[in-house]
């Protein structure tokens, strides 16, 4: 059978944006290695369908904030009608993959003889996580490669590719063909522009610090924080889901304060939701200084974008004050996840310079 008749289906992450992001890369890169057309899940929606039908929540579809149509001629993309068109529904012909997320690492082609000086290589990228997946035969031969977990992986932390030259396309394919919109970019840059030397924080609230409650991060804090960071004086803008623009009340005897607010002259008026919170991720990559909410993937693809753009400052800084990318070079790991992973930090919590150095 050849490769362009295989194809790779996937369950996306039931999140928002940078989660549902996450997914939908892992799921291309594996797509890219094996060869496999990707099938373009029935749960996405476009933006002007509802967010949740028959009580289940939908997750927005890549296409809407993104320029898909720069993949053309590296992995093709098919909607799921097409798929059941074509495939049909043949379970025979299908093989599933299933793992938890943040458990595994994904060896390709395949999982390398224990004693080898790859395996050793292999344990150190995969830090703590015990899971080793391949590229078994039944994969390769099957019709249909079913990912049926939902996936929260940073492909590049994810998949260790034996032959350098391949895991470096893996991280280019990402760079360089998975990028914003142009009226996201357009609209960023203009605003970046209007707000000229400025630095920037995201602040993650409402239902974040629900299921995060140390993140439930006090002003007086926070404040402290981007001293150390952000010197008296400057212009900050502010990326924030908290509706209650009092909460930042003691940041404005400190900085120059802009919100989307103060800047939404500078922005089209027929922005959405969706894409307004790209273009603000754009906006904080360009800043001098960022400052995120740890465990937010929203943070974590701006200090990804500011990779992506050579920034001055790549570091990963919280605003609750804990470390970032300060503890990456302690003892010299190989891999610069390794001690996040071993203090027990989920993976997906933040971004590590492997996914931009290539």
């Amino acid at each position: 059978m050849e490769s362009r008749d295989k194809y790779l289906t996937f369950i996306p992450w039931q999140g928002d944006l940078n989660n549902t992001r996450m997914c939908f890369e892992t799921a291309l890169v594996l797509a890219y290695l094996s060869g496999r057309q990707l099938v373009m899940p029935r749960q996405y929606r476009r933006q002007h369908e509802p967010e949740v039908e028959q009580g289940r929540f939908r997750p927005l579809h890549p296409g809407e904030f993104y320029d898909l149509d720069r993949l053309a001629g590296l992995v093709t993309l098919v909607s799921c009608d097409d798929y059941e068109r074509v495939a049909g529904d043949r379970p025979s012909d299908r093989v599933e993959l299933r793992f938890d997320p943040g458990t595994s690492v994904f060896c390709f082609p395949r999982i390398p003889a224990p004693d080898s000086r790859e395996a050793a290589t292999v344990h150190a990228f995969a830090a703590s996580r015990q899971g080793r997946l391949e590229m078994t035969r039944e994969m390769d031969a099957c019709r249909s490669l079913h990912v049926a977990t939902p996936m929260l992986e940073h492909f590049y932390a994810f998949f260790h590719v034996s032959d350098r030259f391949r895991a470096v396309s893996c991280r280019q394919l990402i760079r360089d063909h998975v990028r914003f919109r142009d009226p996201i970019v357009r609209a960023a840059r203009r605003l970046a522009a209007m707000l000229g030397a400025f630095s920037a924080v995201h602040v993650r609230r409402n239902d974040f610090v629900t299921q995060y409650p140390q993140q439930d991060i006090v002003p007086s804090r926070l404040l402290a924080t981007l001293r150390e960071r952000v010197a008296a004086g400057s212009r900050l803008y502010v990326a924030t889901d908290e509706p209650d623009k009092r909460f930042f009340a003691s940041l404005d005897d400190v900085y120059d304060v802009y919100f989307t607010d103060r800047v939404r002259e500078h922005l089209p008026a027929d922005l959405t939701a969706g894409s307004l919170a790209c273009v603000e991720q754009e906006v904080c990559a360009a800043a001098r200084v960022f400052v995120g909410t740890r465990l937010s993937t929203f943070s974590g693809y701006i200090t990804r974008l500011r990779g992506y753009r050579r920034a001055e400052d790549t570091g990963s800084y919280f605003t609750d004050g804990s470390e970032g990318s300060e503890m990456d070079d302690g003892d010299n790991p190989p891999f610069s996840w390794t001690n996040w992973l071993r203090r027990g930090q989920p993976i997906w919590g933040r971004e590590f310079r492997e996914a931009w150095d290539c």
